[in-house]
């Protein structure tokens, strides 16, 4: 199955609105919950999981997110994550990258944007990779995060 088109409206941060977007909060997942289990939930859900985007917000300073793709609906997970660096994530993420050589960034904007894919991880394995963008990213130590989901539109 091919990925989805991403929508800006699943890009935002949960409770930060997009102009006249009221609905991108989202419905409430989990709040201040190590994101281990947060992914672990998601995971053992059941088939409603396959069309939402669930968005992780780190609690700790840090002002960042990530937006997880439908793990279901994909062989792979892949997920957006903010980046507001203008250098090229894989210079960035060159650690992790090497750690992880399945992993690859395939889509980045500069100062805004970057998406990750991860095939053939499991759960443990993708909050370790998240939980690593986030400290070389952000500088986020915290694993606990707060989660949202929506659900994907059907055509």
């Amino acid at each position: 199955m091919s990925k989805q088109k991403k929508d800006p409206a699943h890009i935002a941060k949960p409770g930060v609105s997009h102009g006249s977007d009221s609905n991108a909060s989202g419905v409430r997942l989990r709040e201040g919950q190590p994101l281990v289990d947060v992914l672990g939930h998601i995971a053992q859900g059941g088939p409603e999981w396959a069309s939402r985007y669930v968005t992780l917000s780190f609690a700790g300073p840090v002002n960042g997110w990530v937006l997880l793709y439908p793990l279901e609906s994909s062989a792979a997970s892949y997920f957006d994550f903010r980046y507001e660096a203008s250098e090229p994530p894989q210079k960035v993420l060159a650690a992790l990258l090497e750690q992880y050589p399945q992993c690859s960034v395939i889509d980045w904007s500069r100062g805004r944007l970057a998406c990750l894919e991860a095939p053939g991880v499991n759960v443990d394995s993708l909050a370790a990779i998240i939980q690593q963008v986030a400290s070389l990213v952000w500088g986020e130590r915290s694993q606990l995060v707060d989660g949202w989901y929506r659900e994907m539109g059907r055509a």
